[in-house]
């Protein structure tokens, strides 16, 4: 979740967009992930998905998904006019960034040339290496490591086209949070989530240059191999084995306890205590 400098209106944004207010005129005091979504939020909903229980908020939606306590701005592309929106948003009144310097225990260590930025925690017996870059709104627990040259907390690979076939980038505004006694291999990317978070649980291993991207939950005690490639919004479960060279599509669930064979290709669910191997995976 982000908030702004201050609050706008419903009414308001709608007349900028073009778009049409079903509801209550709210006021809008932040962007956050539909799961999150209550008074003073604005979020939307892809076209197809369901509606969750929802009390309060703002939404950009089609037309029919109107829900009991939600007001909706109708569009017929709500994930593209959620982007203008935040550009919109960005202008006027604008994000609030976060200001405080970063709260890092006595026991960090910090290795030559790392980048931390305002809005990070880092917790007891953590090292950071040489040269690696922590975004804001990234929070790592105790006894972690991250190698030379990682970069945690950066903006995602995420685009809507427009009319006229323009990919529009998706500001990012999650975080990434870390467990603790985790470990982040060298020249490895971590991506900070849409709206929510991105989250490594505790005990999580990854190798070095791996990419694991936005809205993915990695479970506690996995570990995964060089040079795999987790698409956004994955749900990986506990003590699974990611081989290396993976290439993972978004959206799955990869159930706990999972074996995923080197360079293997995923592209459905893998069922938990499961062996994947090939491309397409298949389990074996």
């Amino acid at each position: 979740m982000v908030r702004l400098k201050e609050a706008i209106s419903a009414g308001w944004l709608c007349r900028e967009l073009g778009l049409t207010l079903v509801g209550p005129d709210r006021e809008i005091q932040s962007l956050c992930s539909l799961e999150a979504l209550s008074e003073g939020g604005l979020s939307f909903l892809l076209p197809g998905h369901a509606l969750p229980a929802l009390t309060g908020g703002t939404m950009i939606g089609q037309s029919d998904a109107c829900g009991i306590g939600v007001s909706l701005i109708a569009s017929p592309s709500p994930r593209l006019d959620f982007i203008r929106a935040q550009y919109l948003l960005r202008e006027r009144p604008g994000f609030l960034a976060p200001a405080e310097p970063p709260a890092l225990h006595p026991a960090v260590v910090v290795g030559p040339g790392a980048v931390i930025e305002n809005g990070v925690a880092i917790g007891e017996g953590t090292v950071i290496g040489a040269n690696a870059v922590i975004r804001a709104g990234t929070r790592i627990g105790r006894h972690c490591e991250v190698k030379a040259c990682a970069v945690i907390g950066d903006s995602g690979f995420g685009f809507e086209r427009d009319a006229e076939k323009r990919p529009i980038r998706m500001i990012h505004l999650g975080g990434v949070r870390i467990g603790d006694f985790v470990e982040v291999g060298a020249l490895t990317t971590v991506v900070r989530g849409a709206l929510g978070d991105t989250i490594l649980e505790d005990y999580v291993k990854v190798n070095d240059h791996v990419h694991i991207a936005h809205n993915c939950r990695i479970g506690r005690g996995t570990m995964i191999g060089a040079c795999a490639d987790l698409s956004g919004s994955l749900d990986v479960g506990e003590n699974c084995w990611i081989a290396p060279n993976c290439s993972i599509r978004q959206k799955l669930v990869i159930g706990p306890d999972s074996t995923i064979g080197i360079g293997a290709v995923v592209v459905r669910d893998v069922p938990a205590g499961s062996k994947v191997y090939g491309n397409p995976a298949k389990p074996h």
